[in-house]
């Protein structure tokens, strides 16, 4: 889908860029609704930036010292957000305070009564996130309302209406090429995250139009995060192939909906380590050009409407050096979904995460419940639970008479110890019948009774392996609920 331009008036346009009388307003911000400590409203003007590094200074006194080592809250990025909204205004300005907030790790975001344009969208594009309290290891934190609105645009060559002598024209034209040079500064400086198509986007953009950033694959593609949504749970697995296409969007930087799985009918997924707020997707079909890659999503919920939900990779294949991503409720939705058709979450109780992980569970169970275990012993070190409805137990050893160390959930990753190392608790005649009958079939004998003497074996729980589960935790578990 196109970019929309949304044509500004000339008389807007000059009055947002061209700076104002009165400066910004920049004060503490009762979170807005966007977890914002601070909030700038108004054009941005010169002198907004010393009133920010004043306030910031002000914030860090109030700070209590770190205990000794003590560990970062890493947890959340929740409430040291940025809230702006603003037309626009001094570009030199607008930058710089996109420095300050750059510096001190804070996170940006739009409300969703608010409108950030032209110059205070760089400002925006300076929000970043330290998870691991590493200030050399960051992730863009820029977050748009899907209520809210965000517009980039060339920066301006302002001129009066009248004739101009040579110096005066190459004056207005280096002031316009310093612009340009400013925006290509913050994408160096501060890891900004402008993918080239974002910038030419804004290069592209004439002063008296506006690009908004209107669907989902937009935001996506140019890492600028929709909260607070609503999961859709309507078609579970379309709902991850949208997840691993906008994500892949992103790393890319190329739009979701051109990927040949836009239109696919079905990617299928592999389920494990499942909980009430949980679970790891992976895909079983291809990915990617050539099919050659591999999508899984690692998603650990928290009720949390503002902050990602899991974290997702792209695995094999050609590619990009990055291949993992944060994970957010909006790119479960349709690529070209316009942003404002988003359902809002504004509670805990609207993010839609229980009816989300109850279908991811219905389809874990369609999946695993009733596998056909086609051979004795295991192909490959790594398994999954399977054939079980909710979990499977972990025993000291192998039989059920041992003791119960640990219940291993349905679809949970599991690490063989000995690929060729299946135990017969019980021994005597029934176990070596069993093997006897697991040997012919290994040799390729297609007869169906054979077949069927295997089946019963594993079923009666002859076999077992040893296993190193999810929590590292050794132990065994029987052969009829491993699956590869």
């Amino acid at each position: 889908m196109a970019n929309v331009l949304k044509r500004l008036t000339l008389a807007t346009f000059l009055a947002a860029t061209a700076g104002a009388a009165q400066a910004a307003t920049i004060g503490l911000s009762d979170g807005q609704g966007m977890g914002c400590q601070i909030r700038i409203d108004g054009p941005i003007s010169a002198g907004d930036a010393d009133n920010l590094a004043a306030l910031l200074a002000d914030l860090s006194e109030a700070e209590p010292e770190p205990e000794p080592e003590t560990e970062p809250e890493t947890e959340s990025r929740v409430g040291r957000r940025v809230c702006l909204d603003s037309t626009g205004g001094d570009l030199a300005e607008s930058v710089h305070m996109g420095d300050m907030i750059a510096a001190r790790f804070m996170g940006t975001a739009v409300p969703g009564d608010a409108a950030c344009e032209s110059a205070c969208a760089l400002m925006f594009l300076a929000g970043r996130y330290a998870p691991s309290g590493d200030e050399t290891d960051f992730v863009p934190d820029r977050i748009l309302h899907p209520r809210g609105r965000l517009g980039f645009h060339a920066p301006p060559l302002l001129v009066e209406d009248r004739s101009y002598q040579k110096d005066e024209v190459n004056r207005a034209y280096s002031s316009a090429l310093s612009s340009m040079g400013e925006i290509l500064r913050l994408r160096s400086k501060n890891g900004a995250g402008i993918p080239d198509s974002l910038f030419l986007t804004i290069l592209n953009t004439p002063v008296n139009d506006m690009t908004y950033v209107e669907t989902v694959e937009q935001a996506a593609r140019w890492q600028i995060e929709v909260a607070p949504v609503s999961l859709t749970a309507a078609d579970i697995e379309e709902s991850l192939r949208f997840a691993c296409l906008n994500a892949d969007g992103g790393m890319l930087d190329e739009l979701p909906s051109d990927s040949y799985l836009y239109g696919s009918a079905n990617l299928p997924f592999n389920y494990g380590n499942l909980g009430d707020s949980a679970a790891l997707a992976s895909t079983r079909d291809g990915f990617r050009d050539r099919a050659t890659a591999g999508c899984e999503i690692d998603l650990d919920a928290r009720g949390q409407p503002l902050d990602r939900i899991g974290y997702l990779t792209i695995t094999g294949g050609t590619g990009p050096k990055e291949s993992g991503r944060e994970v957010y409720a909006y790119m479960f939705h349709d690529p070209r979904l316009a942003i404002d058709h988003l359902p809002v979450a504004s509670t805990a109780a609207e993010t839609g995460e229980d009816a989300f992980f109850r279908a991811i569970l219905a389809a874990a169970r369609n999946e695993l419940s009733e596998v056909a275990i086609s051979s004795c012993w295991l192909t490959s070190p790594e398994a999954r639970i399977v054939n079980v409805n909710e979990y499977v137990n972990l025993r000291a050893g192998p039989g059920f008479e041992a003791e119960v160390l640990r219940e291993v959930p349905l679809g949970e990753r599991v690490r063989i110890i000995a690929t060729q190392d299946l135990r017969t608790p019980e021994g005597g005649e029934r176990a070596r019948t069993c093997l006897d009958a697991c040997n012919d079939l290994a040799l390729g004998n297609a007869d169906a009774d054979l077949r069927a003497r295997v089946d019963r074996c594993i079923s009666d729980n002859v076999f077992w392996y040893e296993i190193r589960d999810g929590s590292n935790t050794a132990g065994f578990i029987s052969r009829k609920y491993l699956g590869e």
